[in-house]
């Protein structure tokens, strides 16, 4: 069993101490991106884990290495190409002022990258299950070409695909390009994290979700059952899961979560809980992470949520991109566990 991923590895740089870039005269480094942060938790669950991905053949390339290596992410996959590394700026918010995030990803190893340098047939061979992102497809037409193989060629050994639509506006011209691209390989998918942006569109030329108004938070349960039965039947999806958080001027979110069975036509909830977030960066991709986790493991919707709110609740209270979380950490969470010191 090995969960491969589609993505790149990026070197994260924030100011410390919630500063803004414009005052810093220093800033943390890290490493981080969405495919390969879902992989950073489940290997830590247990699970075999494998980054397809390019870096360059310097000293940030053996810097990221590095990190992989300590993370339990496999590499025989990722290429060694070009000069750059993939760089995002994190400026973290505080009270009313909100985060902000600074792509500087152009040229960079993984976004030259070509269909051609990856040897699609032997990744397939090696993977029981596939995740890609909505980030990484919206780089540019021949990352989106290679993440479309890798999906055709999986879908066709009967191999799991999780989809994650995964939306930044600043990566797309907009946000119906961003439907019909995402659309197209979701429809390859068996699992979908997310309601958009997908393309839901009827006889009169509207999207369902925009014709019934259906918007977060999800109050009216009868338009969000008509939008998820349309989308499982639509794309043949065996899950859909998503998140929601409400946000006041403070560090407290509350958060709440769903899944739907397609099969059983069910939709399983969370209750809703407040928590203090430390960082929100790698939250979804938590979520992401325990939703894989609980349908490797066979266990329930319900307890397959459940497992996904945890990993994603304990990402707020992490630094950083990736979840420094064990099966420990979710038991305790999902036990309702005193938070009192463990001695």
């Amino acid at each position: 069993m090995k969960i491969v991923a589609f993505g790149e590895i990026m070197l994260r740089l924030s100011p410390p101490q919630h500063q803004t870039l414009t005052q810093a005269t220093t800033l943390d480094c890290q490493f981080g991106g969405s495919e390969l942060n879902v992989l950073s938790t489940l290997g830590q669950l247990g699970y075999p884990v494998s980054l397809v991905s390019a870096i360059p053949d310097n000293d940030l390339g053996h810097m990221a290495e590095s990190f992989l290596f300590a993370h339990q992410i496999g590499q025989d996959q990722v290429l060694k190409k070009g000069e750059r590394l993939g760089i995002y700026y994190y400026q973290k918010g505080f009270s009313l002022r909100t985060s902000r995030v600074l792509y500087d990803r152009k040229y960079s190893a993984f976004y030259e990258s070509k269909l051609s340098d990856y040897d699609v047939e032997a990744i397939c061979q090696d993977m029981s299950w596939l995740h890609i992102s909505g980030i990484t497809v919206a780089l540019n037409p021949e990352i989106y070409q290679i993440a479309l193989e890798l999906m055709t060629q999986a879908k066709a050994r009967g191999i799991p695909i999780s989809f994650d639509l995964n939306y930044r506006e600043s990566l797309w011209e907009s946000f119906e390009q961003a439907r019909q691209s995402l659309s197209k390989l979701v429809a390859l998918a068996d699992v979908c994290i997310g309601l958009e942006p997908l393309s839901l569109l009827m006889d009169d030329g509207q999207d369902l979700k925009d014709s019934l108004g259906l918007t977060r938070p999800y109050r009216d349960r009868e338009i969000l059952l008509e939008v998820l039965r349309e989308m499982a039947e639509r794309y043949q999806l065996k899950t859909i899961a998503f998140t929601e958080r409400e946000i006041g001027a403070t560090n407290e979110y509350i958060l709440k979560a769903y899944l739907y069975d397609g099969q059983e036509q069910k939709l399983h909830e969370t209750d809703r809980e407040a928590i203090q977030v430390l960082d929100r960066v790698g939250t979804g991709d938590a979520f992401t992470a325990g939703i894989i986790y609980g349908l490797l493991e066979n266990s329930s919707p319900q307890q397959t949520l459940e497992i996904a709110m945890a990993s994603f609740k304990f990402k707020h209270t992490i630094e950083g991109d990736i979840n420094i979380v064990t099966k420990k950490d979710i038991e305790q969470l999902m036990n309702k566990g005193a938070q009192d010191i463990k001695r």
